[in-house]
């Protein structure tokens, strides 16, 4: 209990999730990386179409720096699922929820309101998303803490070590892995209908 202020103290100076900046890349602790396609439905979304590749940097930020795990985003305009991967539509609403994940469709909010974090993330419709995708991987709630990506409702988008090696262990399942362990490429927008 002595040694509280000054853990809190280095845990203040740890730098905040963010994105690498120009010539900088992002790097994942783990040296194999598992890539999964995700098809993101926007036909329905009443958000501008430029705000989603902030959102999607960060989803693929959140997932990659902590376990290694890349989501291979392509951005559509129409409701056709892809048959490989995940599928996740936005729509301005979807009956008072943030997101959902129901075994199969991932259903988001175009703007989540989310509760603070000590350490929070920058984009609620990201961190909604990534806690979204976390479900796809075979995680369950966790309300220990707001910090976690794994609370309802909040900014947090840590996850701790026996929520990475579920999430690796599912992405191994449904992804390709990467024995290089590259960096997540940038989401792809198809304009087509």
């Amino acid at each position: 209990m002595k040694y509280l202020p000054i853990i809190i103290l280095l845990v203040s100076l740890l730098p905040p999730l963010g994105t690498a900046s120009a010539g900088e890349s992002l790097h994942s602790p783990l040296h194999l990386v598992y890539h999964l396609p995700l098809r993101v439905h926007l036909a329905g979304s009443g958000r501008p179409e430029a705000e989603f590749e902030a959102v999607f940097e960060e989803i693929n930020e959140i997932w990659f720096k902590q376990a290694g795990i890349c989501f291979e985003i392509e951005a559509v305009r129409n409701d056709q699922e892809s048959e490989k991967g995940l599928n996740m539509w936005f729509r301005p609403e979807i009956g008072g929820w943030n997101g959902s994940y129901d075994g199969e469709l991932i259903l988001m909010k175009d703007h989540p309101v989310l509760a603070p974090a000590r350490h929070p993330a920058r984009e609620s419709a990201a961190r909604t998303a990534a806690h979204e995708l976390g479900h796809a991987l075979g995680l369950l709630h966790d309300q220990s803490d707001s910090d976690n990506l794994m609370a309802s409702k909040t900014f947090g988008w840590q996850l701790h070590q026996g929520e990475i090696e579920e999430a690796r262990r599912t992405a191994a399942r449904l992804g390709r892995p990467d024995s290089e362990g590259k960096g997540c490429g940038p989401a792809r927008f198809i304009s087509k209908p």
